[in-house]
């Protein structure tokens, strides 16, 4: 795990430490000599000694020298006149110095890693903390993350992951996702704060060599906040396109009903032409408001990934096929899409059902290329005009289709995603939806292969 910074209270206390086994080390020192024991009381000097270069690594050189002409002070001053005495006496203070040297060099080096890592750890942008994966205490945490859930970094030392992830499931699934992983990244999870609030973070995790579990963490709370609230407002406007499109269409099926009447009472052709006019001009209405019901939910939901061949399937299963071949040939792979992408390949397959007039078979593959994937839908009907190939996708283009095309181009745009028309006039039409590379990707399983037969 990463070394906290000492803290001032804890400084003091280790300056206490080492001025009490300086003092300590005096106290044997004179006993020792008083009572002819003089093998023992060197060895206490490398209690301050190793103190001074642990707590105060810069200053150690210099507090490993005063503790070295102290001990040897004391030997000459207290210690009877003895040759050998003053000797070893010696020796142990070019050890002590020795010693002193060696630990300051390497406890210097360790405390600058250490500071390196504790910048990292403690002055991050993002919250960091970490927690024991068998007691599931809380061992450490920076000033963001404490900040984030409104506690004293303190105070989080005392507490557990069960405190901070009340939701015993949200909390399982985090802890199960770690230990099956060993590192996992962006969990959506919710922290309780001080105030009993709820606080939205993406966590990234992972496990070290030690008992514990590092995690990352980046305050989400105020986006997630903000997109509930869109979806809300999303949904009451939903809510009030739905009701007045239901409305209108009352209102519409009222007034076409009227003109059928007036058509069956009148006998002037000049004015059965008008009311012929006003029939085509209010099925345009209601065709134009049916539209806003199917465009109303695009791009409400996140987009997603979408198993290609299993949407497929789900398009073919709502689609009256008629005497048409279907072959689908499609690799196992996932595209990132609008929650609508089935509405898409309905679209495209329809589209050539009804209006290629002669079709017998479509086929749906796919292409992959270093950086793209192209997924094909084909059929050998009349295809269509070159000048026409961009007027379809428009939503002001309408040959009896609705405006199937213009929303699927509008669903595919919002993942970035295009379709274009490629085929050939009199032998067919090929659309072609272009996926860039970081909108798909392969999946377990192999390629596939299905045909649905009229």
């Amino acid at each position: 795990m990463t070394m906290r910074p000492i803290t001032r209270k804890r400084q003091i206390l280790y300056d206490i430490c080492i001025i009490g086994s300086i003092i300590a080390a005096g106290v044997i020192t004179y006993f020792s000599i008083q009572k002819g024991i003089y093998d023992v009381f060197p060895y206490f000097y490398l209690i301050p000694i190793v103190l001074i270069a642990f707590s105060r690594p810069k200053l150690s050189i210099y507090g490993t020298v005063l503790v070295g002409w102290l001990y040897i002070a004391l030997v000459f001053i207290i210690g009877l006149p003895d040759n050998r005495l003053y000797t070893v006496a010696t020796v142990w203070f070019y050890i002590f110095v020795s010693l002193g040297v060696l630990i300051s060099t390497y406890s210097q080096v360790y405390r600058k890693e250490g500071e390196k890592s504790c910048g990292a750890y403690y002055n991050s942008q993002a919250g960091v903390f970490s927690y024991d994966r068998q007691t599931l205490r809380i061992m450490d945490a920076n000033r963001k993350f404490a900040n984030m859930i409104r506690y004293d970094c303190d105070e989080l030392m005392q507490k557990s992951l069960p405190d901070l992830i009340p939701d015993r499931e949200e909390r399982e699934c985090f802890i199960t996702k770690i230990r099956d992983m060993r590192r996992v990244g962006d969990i959506e999870v919710r922290f309780r704060a001080w105030d009993g609030s709820m606080r939205w973070a993406l966590v990234s995790a992972a496990e070290t060599g030690e008992p514990g579990v590092i995690c990352t963490v980046v305050d989400i709370t105020d986006n997630k906040l903000s997109q509930e609230a869109l979806t809300q407002a999303n949904k009451k406007l939903n809510l009030l396109n739905n009701v007045t499109r239901h409305d209108i269409l009352n209102q519409l099926t009222a007034l076409l009903g009227f003109l059928e009447l007036s058509k069956q009472d009148t006998t002037d052709p000049h004015l059965v032409n008008f009311l012929l006019k006003e029939e085509h001009a209010a099925n345009a209405i209601r065709s134009q408001i049916l539209f806003t019901r199917d465009y109303q939910n695009i791009g409400v939901h996140s987009p997603q990934w979408h198993n290609v061949a299993e949407t497929v399937s789900l398009a073919l299963a709502s689609i009256d096929i008629h005497s048409v071949l279907i072959n689908v040939t499609i690799p196992p792979v996932e595209i990132y899409a609008d929650p609508l992408l089935e509405k898409v390949f309905y679209n495209l397959i329809d589209n050539s059902i009804r209006h290629g007039e002669h079709v017998t078979e479509i086929i749906i593959r796919s292409e992959e290329y270093t950086d793209s994937l192209d997924l094909i839908v084909e059929d050998d009907g009349i295809g269509i005009p070159h000048e026409e190939k961009e007027h379809i996708f428009r939503r002001e283009y309408f040959k009896h289709t609705g405006f199937g095309l213009f929303l699927s181009r509008e669903i595919l745009a919002i993942t970035n995603l295009t379709v274009r028309e490629t085929g050939i006039p009199g032998e067919g039409a090929r659309f072609i939806i272009h996926v860039p590379r970081e909108a798909y990707r392969s999946i377990g399983g192999s390629s596939i292969d299905q045909t649905k037969k009229p």
